[in-house]
C-alpha cells in the first residue's frame, strides 16, 4: 500500500470569484515553524460534471475533500512549481486526473507550453524559460479582469496568517510581507543567485493581461496585481 503524507490543519474551501476557490493549508518547513501554502480550485461551469481543476495541491481532511467534491468532479492536477509535489501522488491515486506539468517534469504528465492552453479553454500557461527548474503560471480570462496563478514564484503575503510562531518571524524577518514578490529562495534556487537571468522572463509575464494575482502562498491581491509586480521587478530584478 502506498504511504501518502498525511493531511494538515487547512481553513474552509472560500469562492474568491464565480468558480474560483482557494483553500490555505499548512506546511513544515522545520521544528517550529510551519508556513502557509495554496490549493486553487478552478470550475469548468461549461461541462456536464462541473469538472475541477486542482493547482497547488494540498490535501484536505475528510471533511475538506467532501466539501471539495460537493464543488464538482476532480479531473485535472495542475503543478505550477517545481517545489510544491508533496501531495500529487495523493491526488494523483485517488481520482486519477489528467496531470499537468512544466518541463522537464514526470513523463506521463502533458506538459504545460509557454502561451498554450491547459486544462480548461479560458486559461493558458506561462512558463518560465531561465529558470534552473521547471516552473510555470496560468492566466486565467473572466469577467471581473484576468487572475495570474502562481505558486513560489511570486507570493503574496498580506500577513503572516497560517504560521507558527517561528514561522511568522522568519518569513517577516526575510521580508516576504511585500505584495507580489518574488519568492526570494525561490529566486536564488532557479538562478543559482543571479537574479537577472529571469528579467526577460519576467518582462514577458508582464506584457500579459492580467489584474489579479493568487499564489501558492499568501492571499488574493485584487485589482494591483501588475502594477505590484511591476515594482518588486524592479527592486529584486536589478543588476
Amino acid at each position: 500500500m502506498t504511504a501518502f503524507a498525511p493531511p494538515l490543519p487547512h481553513d474552509p474551501i472560500v469562492e474568491l470569484f464565480p468558480d474560483v476557490f482557494l483553500v490555505t493549508g499548512r506546511f513544515r518547513l522545520g521544528p517550529g515553524r510551519v508556513i502557509p501554502r495554496n490549493m486553487i480550485v478552478l470550475r469548468d461551469p461549461s461541462s456536464s460534471d462541473k469538472a475541477l481543476t486542482l493547482v497547488n495541491s494540498v490535501r484536505l481532511s475528510e471533511a475538506g475533500e467532501r466539501a471539495l467534491l460537493a464543488l464538482g468532479e476532480v479531473r485535472h492536477l495542475v503543478k505550477l512549481g517545481h517545489f510544491h509535489t508533496l501531495d500529487d501522488p495523493y491526488y494523483r491515486d485517488r481520482f486519477k486526473p489528467t496531470y499537468w506539468a512544466p518541463k522537464p517534469s514526470d513523463p506521463k504528465a502533458e506538459p504545460l507550453v509557454d502561451g498554450g492552453a491547459g486544462p480548461l479553454a479560458r486559461a493558458s500557461a506561462f512558463v518560465f524559460g531561465a529558470a534552473k527548474f521547471g516552473e510555470a503560471a496560468l492566466l486565467l480570462e473572466q469577467p471581473q479582469g484576468n487572475l495570474l496563478i502562481t505558486c513560489d514564484s511570486v507570493q503574496n503575503w498580506s500577513d503572516t496568517h497560517g504560521c507558527s510562531l517561528l514561522g511568522g518571524l522568519v518569513s517577516r524577518a526575510m521580508g516576504f510581507l511585500v505584495p507580489a514578490k518574488i519568492g526570494p529562495i525561490w529566486l536564488k534556487e532557479m538562478t543559482g543567485g543571479r537574479p537577472t537571468a529571469l528579467r526577460p522572463d519576467f518582462d514577458r509575464l508582464l506584457a500579459r493581461d492580467f489584474a489579479h494575482l493568487i499564489a501558492g502562498h499568501g492571499s488574493l491581491l485584487r485589482g494591483d496585481a501588475k502594477a505590484a509586480l511591476e515594482r518588486s521587478c524592479a527592486k529584486q530584478l536589478r543588476g
